[in-house]
């Protein structure tokens, strides 16, 4: 009983509260703008918060299950996981259920799964654990087409059945930032973004008829009035909104279902609504917090394999989060991305649970690993030019990347180690007191 409580205790002296409350906290304002979306509509509200509730139960506990385990004892597995995802991504190719056009869904009695989803912890995962293969020869050719045909690989694996571009972006982003983080020259990044550029006219090609007008409607309206209509319902529902908003259950376009998608895609069209600008701002606010306190732990995280973690998980919540605003805002293409912990959906809600599940344990383990204060030689961490990432010494080598010396980050901060006594001549170690009679 006694060591019960003494691991309980050690949990919750190691728990990231800040991630987590604020995680709940996004759950639960979720659940009241999905209330209010679902009210009007046939059936009414009460399956679709059963199902989030759930969703988020389910989130919590794998949450919980990965803070306790230390992934970096498991990057080993790292081919096997890749070859999971892919699998797992182009089992909708003889299983996948069509929904809104794209075959992206995975269904199990009454459960949907989307395996892109998931898909983004487990490429993560993977990808970390390449660079950190790589990592001292991250700036050679060779490194870089193996990390490429890593992304395609789960890319295409996505692309192939369900014919969703828009799925495999933020992949693409994750990639990016977690390469910067381990130190690519910045010559790379200007390279591969006007391979990029080149590369445009290729894809617009390979895109759909639909997917193209959604990119060209943000220009000119008028070109496709239909495909724009989502998004103007959206302004429009977020001007009416003004400051305050109109209130819970009075929002116009909400209530009369003249908002598509609106307990997906487009809830932040009813927060923009029922609750005004200064609810969208709790929105952005909160999510920022949890955005910011995960790029924290990346900078200060003692190993490249967790900084690259909470990177990629940093990535995932940033593109998400913000591609999903502007799309309501009709400032951004249509991709069907869901608000993190706000919209509702089973595998989105799990998902980021899972994703600050991989942050927290990141964290916990680092702290029991490198206790503060006590770094001793038994604790002391082996710091190479990469393999170490304090703070100081990650941030410092974005500065190498600007000379091109990206890939050897320089640590500017060692812990310092008590001074062993000398051996003497004949091999011994002298003892403090034998030494003070000399």
């Amino acid at each position: 009983m006694y060591e019960l409580k003494k691991k309980i205790g050690q949990y919750a002296r190691t728990m990231d509260y800040c991630l987590l409350l604020t995680a709940l906290l996004c759950s639960a304002f979720g659940l009241v703008l999905i209330f209010s979306a679902t009210h009007s509509l046939d059936g009414g509200s009460t399956r679709f918060i059963m199902v989030q509730s759930l969703a988020i139960v389910l989130g919590l506990i794998g949450f919980v299950v990965l803070t306790c385990f230390d992934l970096e004892k498991y990057v080993q597995l790292w081919r096997i996981v890749l070859i999971v995802n892919i699998l797992f991504q182009l089992s909708l190719l003889l299983f996948g259920y069509e929904d809104g056009g794209n075959k992206s869904w995975l269904r199990f009695g009454g459960i949907g799964i989307q395996p892109a989803e998931l898909g983004k912890l487990l490429f993560i995962f993977t990808f970390a654990k390449q660079i950190n293969l790589l990592r001292y020869r991250l700036n050679r050719v060779r490194s870089l087409l193996m990390l490429g045909a890593h992304l395609l690989a789960v890319m295409a694996a996505i692309i192939l059945p369900s014919h969703d571009v828009g799925m495999s972006l933020p992949y693409v982003f994750i990639a990016v930032l977690m390469l910067f983080a381990a130190g690519l020259s910045l010559k790379w990044f200007a390279g591969g973004a006007i391979l990029a550029c080149a590369a445009v006219p290729v894809m617009w090609n390979v895109l759909s008829g639909i997917q193209r007008d959604r990119i060209l409607v943000l220009f000119d309206p008028s070109i496709s009035p239909n495909t724009y209509w989502q998004q103007e319902q959206s302004r429009i529902a977020i001007g009416a909104g003004r400051l305050l908003g109109t209130g819970f259950l009075k929002g116009n376009q909400t209530q009369n279902n003249m908002l598509p998608e609106k307990q997906t895609d487009f809830i932040f069209g009813v927060a923009g609504e029922e609750w005004g600008l200064v609810g969208c701002m709790v929105i952005v606010l909160a999510l920022m917090v949890l955005i910011v306190r995960v790029f924290y732990v990346a900078f200060h995280a003692h190993s490249q394999i967790a900084s690259l973690i909470c990177t990629g998980v940093g990535s995932m919540l940033l593109f998400q989060t913000y591609e999903n605003i502007f799309m309501c805002l009709g400032i951004g293409p249509v991709m069907g991305l869901t608000l993190p912990f706000f919209s509702y959906g089973g595998s989105s809600v799990v998902t980021m649970y899972l994703a600050l599940g991989m942050v927290v344990g990141v964290t916990r383990f680092d702290r029991r690993r490198y206790p503060a204060g006590h770094l001793t030689e038994e604790h002391r961490p082996v710091y190479s030019e990469t393999e170490a990432l304090p703070a100081r010494g990650l941030l410092g080598g974005w500065k190498e990347r600007l000379s091109g010396q990206g890939g050897s980050i320089h640590i500017d901060w060692v812990p310092k180690l008590p001074k062993l006594p000398k051996k003497n001549r004949s091999g011994r170690k002298d003892h403090p007191e034998e030494k003070s009679k000399k």
